[in-house]
Order: structure tokens, then sequence, then C-alpha cells
């Protein structure tokens, strides 16, 4: 039985869109634990200061995972993979195991030692209130999460390159559900500590299931002990661009992390619970096609086939804008909707529902922005120009943390903030400064994914021309569904059920599914290609590009990239 199950998860999957079903058919059940995940949280907690401290211990270990992880990332292993023997990918998986493992064990120890003194810097609010113990122990336990994590990267890598899509899509719907034991199960036993071991299993459950793909392939059949140090560095050189890149995002959400700490008890949760909601159609929808998208790029690149890579990063974009900008609209005019059945149970009540609903619009406002930005990074790494990312990452952080600090000054003036208020229907809700962080990451998000298209079109003429048309469809499509899910809303508004969640879900259910046939229907009557595509899909036909992912992908340098 075991065996038949682990055939089944390692089946081979080619293609852009055969691979990016398997992706976004794993993200959303992910992304289903995820918001069972905030719920049992928001049922237990509510927005409140303990939750605060929850999230505030997952900023030191993010940071590392993210800096460590980098190093080892899939997307600096498959071409480095690709380009081996076999014999050759055994000792070069050893080489980065034993790399990589000295240097998250040695990062993660100084860390731990230092988290007190870090933790009262970046959380003084919470040191202040008597809870530094709390969020130093729980932050040293979570430090095992970027050691696992980093591990399934590298397992990752050789699950990928053998294009078994749906075992390493497996590895973050059981993350959730060890996160999901530890509140069910370990939270009653052992308190907020039992939460942080649900983090730690999850993470251990994120790796686990890649092994025993990885050593049916023939690695790991002894313990690691060739270590070529030259092949380790090259690897490390390769990746520091992109760790970097990486590293500048993971920073920028601690500042609005730490900016929110500064707020009122349960901003954190608030942002946290917004961001986690608005995570949900992104992981759908802009990383599963650039996931996706990624290997077909890189090989476009190794025949050094300008035309194609172009094209093919194209077609990706504009399918990421066509769910995209519609999602976009559907989740501001049911904000409420999505927050109060989502989230809506025990001590979250209405006051945090409507806080977290208008972080959520805000946010929701940059999701196609982030989306594109997914996709053109990974076509900057296909490529081999790391460069690129790395620099809008670190202004977008910069710009996001300072305006973010800017804004909760402006935010304090009584005008300013009652407009805000009113804007997004929080009159007089407390802890509405949290707003400006939302407006502050949206701001930057868009005009990060500006930059980045504009310097794109530069590198590579021809991506705005084979994309505007269908973004400008989207954009219509969007208003269309936007409004014909807001009729809807204000027809079905004298109706009410047994209960209050019944109603609010019928009322939601109602208008977004009219929103989306509005949507359809535009598409349609615009003549959308990507509408046309789906629709042959869904009738039992493959619709778009197809293209066969090679057994050899090099992605090399900068300076050597064919496409330069």
């Amino acid at each position: 039985m075991v065996n038949r199950a682990l055939r089944f998860l390692s089946y081979e999957v080619r293609g852009l869109h055969s691979a990016v079903y398997v992706i976004a058919l794993s993200s959303l059940l992910s992304s289903l634990l995820a918001l069972l995940r905030d719920r049992l949280l928001a049922h237990e907690f509510g927005a409140s200061a303990t939750l605060d401290i929850y999230y505030a211990a997952f900023r030191i270990p993010d940071l590392i995972f993210v800096g460590t992880g980098a190093l080892v990332s899939v997307y600096i292993l498959i071409p480095a993979l690709a380009r081996r023997s076999i014999q050759e990918q055994h000792a070069y998986i050893d080489t980065v195991l034993i790399g990589f493992s000295a240097i998250a064990v040695a990062v993660s120890t100084v860390a731990a030692l230092l988290a007190p003194a870090i933790l009262s810097a970046l959380f003084p609010e919470i040191t202040a209130a008597g809870h530094s113990e709390t969020l130093v122990g729980l932050t040293r336990l979570m430090l095992l999460q970027p050691i696992f994590l980093g591990l399934s990267n590298i397992f990752g890598a050789i699950t990928q390159i053998r294009q078994r899509y749906a075992l390493y899509s497996l590895s973050p719907l059981l993350y959730n559900v060890g996160i999901i034991f530890g509140i069910l199960v370990f939270y009653p036993l052992w308190g907020l500590t039992g939460l942080a071991l649900g983090v730690v299993f999850g993470a251990f459950m994120h790796v686990g299931i890649q092994l025993p793909s990885v050593l049916s392939d023939g690695f790991l059949r002894a313990v690691p002990s060739r270590f070529k140090a030259g092949d380790f560095m090259q690897t490390v050189a390769i990746s520091i661009p992109r760790a970097l890149t990486l590293s500048m995002n993971q920073i920028s959400f601690i500042g609005l992390t730490v900016l929110a700490g500064m707020l009122v008890p349960g901003s954190i949760a608030v942002f946290m619970f917004a961001f986690n909601l608005q995570a949900v159609p992104l992981a759908i929808i802009g990383a599963s096609y650039s996931v996706a998208a990624f290997p077909i790029l890189a090989a476009a690149v190794a025949r050094g086939d300008r035309a194609a890579f172009i094209e093919h990063i194209a077609n990706a974009a504009r399918l990421v804008v066509f769910w995209s900008l519609p999602a976009t609209a559907l989740i501001i005019v049911l904000r409420a909707h999505i927050v109060r059945v989502i989230l809506g149970s025990g001590a979250f009540d209405w006051t945090d529902t409507r806080l977290t609903a208008a972080v959520l619009a805000l946010l929701s406002l940059s999701l196609t922005a982030q989306g594109v930005t997914f996709l053109l990074v990974r076509g900057y790494y296909a490529a081999g120009r790391t460069f690129a990312p790395f620099l809008v990452a670190l202004g977008s952080a910069v710009a996001t943390v300072s305006l973010g600090a800017v804004l909760l000054g402006v935010f304090e003036n009584r005008f300013v903030l009652d407009i805000a208020q009113g804007l997004l229907r929080v009159v007089g809700v407390p802890g509405s400064t949290i707003l400006a962080l939302a407006f502050a990451s949206t701001s930057v998000s868009i005009l990060s994914m500006v930059v980045l298209v504009v310097h794109f079109e530069r590198r590579f003429s021809g991506f705005l021309s084979r994309v505007w048309r269908a973004w400008a469809q989207s954009a219509v499509a969007a208003l269309g569904a936007g409004a014909g899910a807001y009729g809807v809303l204000v027809a079905v508004g004298p109706i009410t059920l047994i209960s209050t969640t019944a109603t609010i879900f019928v009322r939601g259910f109602a208008a977004g599914l009219f929103g989306i046939i509005v949507a359809g229907l535009v598409y349609a009557l615009l003549g959308s290609r990507e509408f046309a595509e789906i629709v042959e899909v869904i009738r039992g036909r493959l619709g778009g590009i197809i293209v066969p992912i090679p057994q050899s992908v090099v992605v090399s340098s900068e300076e050597s990239s064919p496409l330069t």
C-alpha cells in the first residue's frame, strides 16, 4: 500500500498547463488547510496580544530560512543537477547537504543565543508587557523550522528535476497539518509552547514526505561524506543574489510586523490574518504559474531560444492577470463576507472582522502586482539575471518600511484617519491605524511591479506587446465581476436565514458566483484567448502551449546567458 502511494505521488508531470493544475490543486488544498489553521487560531485567541506573541516568534526563524534556504533553492539546484550525470548528482547532493547543514545549524545556534537582545529591540511593547521569556522560548524552539525546511528544499530539487510535482506539492499540505495538530493537540497540553511544537512538527513532515522518493533514487544510501568545497562555494556564489532578494522581502515583512507591534494589542494578528487570506489566491494563481513556468523558461534559455522564452513568460503573465484581477475585485466587494465566514468564530468578534476585512481589501489591491512580480523574477532567474530582482527587492523593502512609518504618523491626523475609515467602512473601529501599513505594502508592491515590467521590457523587448491586450481585457472583466457581485449583494440584502453565518455565506456565495459568471461573459464577449483555452481544457482537450520539460536544463551565470 505504501509503495503504491509512493508510485502514485511520484508520477511525472510534463507541460505547463499540466504542471500548473497539479501545483494549483495542491496550493488550493494547502490554502484550505491554512484557512482552517487561521480559523482555529482566531476562534481560540481572536486578534489578541497572545496571538501577537505567536506571530512575532516566527520573524527570526523565517528570516533565517529565507537567508539560508535560498542558498539551496530549487531554482539554483535544479539547473545544477540537470547538467550532471546521475553519479555526479549523488556527490553534489552530499556536498550541498553537508554545507547547508553546517551553515544552518551555526546560524540558528547564534540566533538562539542572541534572541533575547534581538527580540527586545524588535518588539519593545511585547517585552514591556512581561512576555519576553515566552517570546524568546517560542522563537528558540521554532529555530528548528529553517533547518528542516532547508533540507526539504534540497530534496525538493530532486523530486522536481524528475517532474514529481504531486509529491513536491504534498509537502506544504503536511506543514499545515502539523500546525493544526499543534493547535488541537499540543496547545491543550503545553500552551503556546505546543503551538511552536506544531510548527516544528509540520516542518519535519515537510521534509519527511520526500525522503522515501529521494532514497528510492539512490540518494542518501549512506551518511553524506563527500564534500567538494569548490562545488558548494560555486552554488553559494550563484545563490547569494537570490538569498539577498528574498531576505529583503522578509526584512520588509519584519519591519511591518515591528511597526504593527507598536500599535494597539492585536494589530499584528489582524495584519497576519489579512495577509494570509490574500496569500490564498496569490499561491493558487501567481505562485503556481511561476513555479510551473520556471523549468520551461530555463529550457528556452538553455536552447538560446529568445523568442520562445518571451512567448512562454508572456503566456504565463496573461494567465496570471486573467485570474488575479477579477479575483481582486471579488475580494474587495466580498471582503467582510470572506473574513466572517472563514475566521468569525469564538474570540474573533465583529470588530476584529471589520478591521481584518479592511486590511484585506487594501492588501488584495496588490494581488496582481505580486503575481506578475513572482513570474518576472523567475524569468530573470531562468535567464541567469539575478541583480535586477535584488535591486527592486532592496528598494521595495526600504520603501515599504519607510512609507509604513511615515503613514503611521500621517494617520494620527484625525481628518486623514476619518477618510480612511470612511472609505473602508471601519468608522469608529479601534486600531484602524493598521490600515496605514496595508496601504504602504500595497503601494510599494504595485510600484515594484511597474519597475520590473519596464526593465523586463527593455531587456527582453516584445513582452508588453504580447500581454497588454489580455491585461486590458482582464481589467474590464474585473470591473464587471465587481459590479455584478455588488449588485447581487444589494438584491439579496433583505434575505435572512436561520443563522448569521449561514446568511453571510449564502449572500457572499451568490454574489461571488454571479461575479464569476459576469467575468466569464465579459471575457467571451471580448474574445479572450485565455478564456477560449480554458474552455477547451474544461471540455477535455488540451489548450495553450504544451512544452515538454527536457532532462537537461542549464541556467548559467548572467555573463554567459544566451539571452543577453
